[in-house]
């Protein structure tokens, strides 16, 4: 695999002429590698300066990687290959893991998240990023804390949390082409952008879906794009969605450096925890909120939000 890598065979790969509509995972054949050796063997003095341009210092093994692997493809009598995004060395160790755990292993979790986090730093500065980690801090102890809740009727998994966590790290990924709608380009880029890797159409979807909704006007199930989905993943998305704009009009509080969250649920209350390293914090509702900001009416209508789901109040305990 290695010896591959040398030979700059992935470089390669990328000359082969994709097809409208390519996926992420995509293959070649024989006939269009024997065509990418014919045309690597047969450049003139342009085409050479332009690979070495694009390609660097990789340019010079190229030719012998495409040569090498014509040769692997008819001595193993292979018809296509699959390129995959990731080194061949992740996923001998994934399949390996994933042998041990008995299929109980996601071999693309991993890969997933790590798109995730490559595109969160790739849009996002450290004051962005340090918001970021702080609404999916707040949005995972909600979503804790409703899968205990006894009356909870959708069951909600672990996937779940993982789209939620996306959302949240992705949220402000937009602002970087100003703050004005930023949430709307921060949806293109994650459905348009192809930077989630191993995850299906419509994860993706539902990732910027609930990074589309996180602020302005709340989703309505009877327009697109919910129109078509199923009573059950309507719900769980009105649910996901709740917890994200919450946790996004929560973590804007420029001063507020979280060290712990906690979400309560009792027969009558919600009571959602925000506390700072070795300080008590200080219980208030949503209508007498320490920080007097223009987040406040928003807050009031997240909170509202809830209510009018669960059918129970919801109680901010900020730091002091």
């Amino acid at each position: 695999m290695r010896f591959l890598r040398m030979l700059g065979l992935r470089s390669m790969c990328f000359l082969v002429k994709r097809k409208p509509g390519y996926k992420r995972d995509w293959r070649f054949g024989t006939r269009e590698l024997s065509s990418v050796v014919a045309k690597l063997c047969s450049e003139g003095d342009e085409e050479l300066i332009r690979r070495e341009g694009f390609f660097k210092r990789r340019s010079e093994f190229i030719v012998a990687g495409a040569v090498l692997l014509e040769e692997i493809f008819k001595a193993l009598g292979i018809e296509d290959m699959e390129v995959s995004e990731y080194a061949l060395a992740e996923g001998v160790i994934a399949d390996s893991l994933a042998k041990a755990f008995d299929g109980s292993y996601d071999l693309n979790a991993n890969a997933r998240w790590r798109s995730v986090m490559r595109l969160a730093t790739r849009f996002s500065g450290k004051k962005r990023m340090t918001h970021a980690i702080h609404c999916a801090k707040i949005a995972k102890e909600i979503y804790l804390g409703l899968r205990k809740c006894n009356d909870f009727k959708v069951i909600l998994n672990d996937k779940d949390l993982e789209y939620l966590e996306a959302a949240c790290f992705l949220h402000n990924i937009g602002i970087i082409t100003g703050k004005k709608g930023y949430h709307k380009q921060s949806y293109h880029i994650i459905k348009n952008g192809d930077h989630l890797h191993s995850y299906t159409a419509e994860e993706i979807e539902l990732i910027a879906m609930l990074v589309r909704y996180q602020r302005k006007k709340f989703p309505k199930l009877d327009r697109a794009p919910l129109k078509g989905f199923t009573g059950e993943a309507k719900r769980k998305f009105i649910i996901l969605c709740l917890i994200t704009r919450l946790s996004v009009t929560l973590q804007r509080n420029e001063n507020m450096d979280l060290q712990e969250v906690e979400f309560i649920e009792s027969s009558e209350i919600f009571k959602l925890v925000l506390k700072r390293q070795h300080q008590e914090p200080v219980e208030v509702g949503c209508q007498d909120q320490v920080n007097k900001n223009s987040d406040e009416s928003q807050l009031e209508k997240e909170v509202e939000h809830f209510k009018r789901l669960y059918k129970k109040e919801m109680v901010i305990v900020f730091p002091s």
